[in-house]
């Protein structure tokens, strides 16, 4: 519940922070939440850097999870409204049931799977609008650019899931962060106009709270939980933010949902939670 609520209010900041340099903003973020758990670290007296041996998963988390995923979902968010973002995030789960599939022994692809897979599809089409008569080609790239975003930070759960039983999630996320602010940095400094950017008082303050909040605490916590409960049944809160998400995002900018984005919405947080309705109800009557 305390990464719903976190999570739930870090589509908005990153809407309001990004101004014209989504890359280098998320670039900063990352790189103070890296040094936040660096501190933390000194203070527990625990290994900073993590064992050797964990390197190929962490260079994962930081190519996968923090500069494709969040640097795309960044980029994206200039053309894209936060609602609509977080609600695309949403088909998480699905994308990590399939890579579950092949990567995990214990959790294959059921036939809820492929109904919120098919679920997931048409809400998503449903939310592109591409027949709409205010469609926006570069809201449509930025939608993909969501969904690319997604593939990386499922992937990487997965794999952390497989691999990093034995992990310290503080260690291992302050070195990941880390390797994705680099890279965030490098691809903002050849593509944005960092000479313009103007901080302010604004936008510092909320790439402070994301850096905190949004990433060091709740990432820590995410892994963390990754090695207790099975990645899909992790990846169901993603179905949960999007709801808060979009209260928030009407509340403050006005976002509004058309009507098609809605009936998309409706259709994928239905076909998500599908399969984990079938758990509750099989546990009731157990």
């Amino acid at each position: 519940m305390i990464l719903v609520l976190i999570w739930g209010s870090t589509w908005i900041a990153i809407k309001v922070s990004i101004g014209e340099a989504p890359f280098i903003m998320a670039a900063l973020r990352f790189f103070l939440a890296s040094g936040i758990l660096v501190i933390y670290q000194a203070i527990r007296k625990k290994a900073i850097l993590p064992p050797r041996a964990h390197t190929k998963v962490i260079l994962v988390l930081g190519l996968g999870n923090f500069f494709i995923g969040y640097g795309s979902t960044y980029w994206g968010m200039q053309f894209v409204a936060s609602n609509i973002i977080s609600i695309l995030w949403a088909t998480m789960p699905v994308q990590v049931s399939v890579f579950a599939h092949f990567m995990l022994k214990d959790e294959k692809i059921t036939f809820s799977t492929v109904v919120s897979l098919v679920g997931a599809l048409i809400g998503s089409y449903l939310i592109f609008d591409i027949h709409g008569q205010n469609f926006d080609p570069q809201a449509g790239m930025g939608m993909i650019a969501i969904l690319i975003a997604i593939s990386g930070a499922a992937y990487s759960s997965v794999l952390y899931k497989r691999e990093g039983s034995t992990f310290d999630p503080i260690s291992t996320n302050a070195v990941a962060m880390l390797i994705g602010a680099v890279l965030l940095l490098i691809t903002g400094l050849i593509n944005e106009p960092y000479e313009q950017i103007q901080f302010t008082l604004l936008n510092i303050s909320i790439t402070a709270y994301l850096a905190l909040f949004g990433s060091a605490i709740a990432f820590s916590m995410y892994f963390w939980l990754l090695k207790h409960v099975t990645v899909l049944k992790m990846s169901y809160t993603t179905f949960l933010i999007p709801i808060l998400a979009s209260f928030w995002g009407w509340i403050i900018l006005g976002e509004v949902l058309s009507s098609s984005a809605f009936v998309g919405a409706v259709i994928i947080l239905l076909a998500v939670s599908l399969p984990e309705l079938k758990i509750f109800k099989r546990n009731r009557s157990s």
